[in-house]
């Protein structure tokens, strides 16, 4: 009775398998995303006069080359890409909050943007031979360029101009991610994914002159969708 429990267990465990097999009919897929780049942590957070406060909802972009080298697990390589212009409105009135001598402002900004090449597992969960839950976990550098900024402020005296440099800092980041594939036909699928990157920034740039160093968190949050081939 023993041994008709292990070679049941057995035949069950491979009929999964091949089940899970039917999913993936090629080793390669390339995948090609487009979605909203949420900030997260300092980015975003309304504060200070710093421009990382102030980052809004933006843009994400992402290209994937994925190799399969068993059935449920591959090797995959990402580019990511997200663009997040700054609210100037909220920028304005953190102005207005540090100093109460400010009569008007108005500022004119760039967008920060941040590239990154990642690489790292996937792993494929077939749900049915249609569907399959996709989980990526990756590694790799990200370069952040934190944009420049014109700030003109007047008070009852005098007029006072803020201007700020750019900077551009290349930092190791890792990238976690969770979402779903669903089948069109033999070798296009669309996907969905809720991805994390995240970085502790050092930057280095110049307000009129005087040097300003800032430690920032730059957290994005994306939701995309896509589509992807197999091959």
């Amino acid at each position: 009775m023993r041994r008709l429990l292990i070679l049941y267990s057995l035949i069950l465990s491979l009929t999964q398998l091949s089940y899970s097999q039917e999913y993936i009919y090629n080793r390669g897929l390339a995948s090609l995303s487009v979605g909203v780049a949420i900030p997260a942590y300092d980015f975003g957070m309304q504060k200070g006069i710093n421009l990382s406060s102030y980052a809004k909802m933006g843009t994400n972009i992402s290209a994937e080359v994925s190799y399969y080298y068993n059935w449920n697990v591959g090797l995959n390589f990402m580019i990511n890409y997200n663009v997040n212009s700054i609210d100037e409105s909220k920028l304005i009135e953190g102005y207005f909050d540090a100093s109460p001598a400010f009569q008007t402002v108005t500022a004119e900004t760039e967008s920060f943007r941040d590239i990154s090449g990642l690489i790292g597992l996937v792993f494929d969960v077939p749900v049915n031979e249609y569907a399959s839950l996709l989980f990526k976990m990756m590694g790799g550098l990200r370069n952040v360029y934190k944009p420049t900024a014109l700030v003109k402020t007047t008070t009852a005296f005098s007029t006072i101009n803020y201007y700020e440099t750019h900077d551009n800092q290349l930092v190791i980041a890792f990238l976690f991610s969770g979402g779903g594939k669903v089948k069109v036909n033999d070798n296009f699928n669309v996907h969905v994914n809720a991805s994390y990157i995240g970085s502790v920034i050092d930057f280095e740039y110049y307000r009129n002159k005087k040097l300003v160093n800032e430690q920032a968190h730059i957290g994005i949050l994306s939701l995309s969708g896509g589509v992807s081939y197999a091959f």
